[in-house]
């Protein structure tokens, strides 16, 4: 898509960033296809006399920091690691394919996007970087219940009419809200039927292999009302007999067959942290994978209500933390936004050996709400920023190149827009433009932006335009600035 010229202009950009004290400032762009810019310029004079720029700097990229996490479908990659040809999920939760990906140096600040629900998908990205979102102020302020939350009680029928747009990071506040989608593909597969759904999610609560993977087993409490559902199921689905027997407090309900054993951990992996679901199970539909969140639910979770009134909460506790992240976006493809949380499990003590406490991730929802803080609307979910936190950053930051529309990825399940053209385009004029009288600088037109990187596709020459009145406007302010001054 972009030449070698145009690559190696964004990885190894010039005059980027801000300029204290600048004479003139342009900023132009268009927030709906990413493409961002500022333009900076200091003038001053030539042995002739003529006004010249003495120094222009541009300010156009918005990136994601190299530990950020980026949606892949099955799993959460941090954005460094990802590579051409990688199957990502797009903003509109599409399976897309990335065309290249992009490092280049940054000295700047770097915000971080908390959600009122699940600060676990919290994310970073630079003040310009683009985010799929609605503006609070669109939707109506809202009003509080008993003095406890700003972002209850919203208009509903506002809120489904208003479409979010791209808007910059540094321009949202605590309130806005963010787009979280997940992946639509649905794919059935005939051979893995409810029945074995609710089996997998026994086996990714109780269940681990034994006799070196000739066998499986399921551990419950003796008196636990699933076993006689989880014996039911295995002598149906393996069509053997099982074995059972009780040690104390524990009932093991066993299946000797590597076929079968052999089978489940190709569906969702062994070990406690390690337990996985396969992409067929990510892909069948989403009734179906419910099955094996309710039975999962049977084993290893439970249920509450906080206060009087209040729908109950659920709750899935696993060891592994791409279960959790998995089952969030299970339960989204039901229409159900789910909370993460990370806990530290305390040292205990088993048949007197001291236990070191391990991490346990807690996936919360609620199949109704009496008051909804989270709206799902037109197949996605606005979650409300719950606040931003800004530090100084200094290393490399990274973004992906779609192919083609929407132009944007999951960071952590938010939409997160991509560029690379701006950078090149914006990075090329101040080799230019920096030296030139005013007059010459504003001649600078697009094909000669285009020619000086070797060519730039159609669909990108409106950054070469870009770059250019950015410019312009930067002189223009320059000379209002000197026109009131002179008065």
């Amino acid at each position: 898509m972009y030449s070698k010229k145009v690559l190696e202009e964004f990885k190894h950009p010039h005059n980027i960033g801000e300029m204290k004290n600048a004479d003139g400032i342009g900023k132009v762009g268009n927030i709906q296809c990413g493409d961002l810019m500022w333009v900076y310029i200091k003038v001053g004079k030539n042995k002739k006399g003529e006004e010249i720029i003495k120094d222009i700097k541009v300010k156009t990229f918005g990136c994601l920091p190299p530990n950020e996490k980026v949606v892949l479908g099955a799993d959460w990659e941090n954005i460094a690691a990802l590579k051409q040809g990688q199957k990502v999920i797009n903003g509109t939760g599409a399976s897309d394919t990335i065309a290249k990906t992009f490092e280049i140096p940054y000295n700047g600040r770097m915000l971080t996007f908390v959600p009122l629900v699940s600060r676990y998908n919290s994310f970073s990205v630079t003040p310009e970087h683009p985010l799929l979102a609605v503006k609070r102020e669109k939707v109506g302020a809202g009003k509080c219940l008993q003095g406890k939350s700003k972002w209850l009680r919203t208009s509903k029928s506002k809120i489904a009419q208003t479409s979010p747009e791209f808007t910059e990071a540094g321009n949202l506040k605590a309130g806005d809200y963010l787009v979280f989608n997940y992946l639509k593909e649905v794919r059935d597969d005939a051979s893995l039927s409810k029945d074995l759904m609710r089996l997998l999610g026994y086996y990714l609560s109780e269940g681990y292999p034994i006799t070196r993977g000739n066998a499986v087993a399921f551990a419950f409490c003796k008196n636990e009302k699933i076993i006689q559902d989880a014996e039911k199921l295995l002598e149906k689905l393996a069509k053997k007999k099982i074995g059972k027997r009780t040690r104390g407090n524990v009932t093991e309900v066993y299946l000797c067959s590597k076929k079968f054993t052999d089978l489940l951990i190709s569906l969702c992996g062994k070990g406690a942290k390690k337990k996985t679901l396969s992409e067929k199970i990510l892909l069948l539909p989403p009734e179906k994978q419910l099955e094996l969140i309710k039975s999962f639910w049977a084993g290893d979770g439970d249920k509450t209500i906080r206060r009087k009134g209040n729908s109950p909460t659920y709750r899935l506790a696993t060891a592994s933390e791409k279960l959790a992240i998995q089952f969030q976006e299970i339960l989204a493809r039901n229409g159900m936004f789910s909370s993460i949380s990370k806990r530290q499990r305390k040292e205990h003590l088993i048949e007197g050996r001291n236990v070191t406490g391990s991490e346990l991730f807690i996936v919360s929802y609620k199949t109704s709400r009496n008051h909804k803080f989270v709206h799902s609307v037109n197949g996605y979910f606005l979650v409300p920023i719950k606040e931003i936190t800004e530090k100084k950053y200094l290393g490399p930051v990274y973004n992906l190149e779609l192919p083609g529309e929407p132009n944007s990825y999951l960071a952590k399940g938010f939409v997160v827009h991509n560029c690379v053209a701006a950078i090149a385009t914006s990075s090329k004029l101040t080799e230019l433009a920096k030296g030139m009288t005013l007059e010459e600088a504003l001649k600078i037109d697009k094909q000669k932006i285009a020619e000086e990187l070797g060519g730039l596709p159609p669909v990108k020459m409106h950054c070469s335009v870009l770059s250019m009145d950015g410019l312009r406007k930067a002189i223009e302010d320059y000379r209002n600035k000197k026109g009131k001054q002179a008065k």
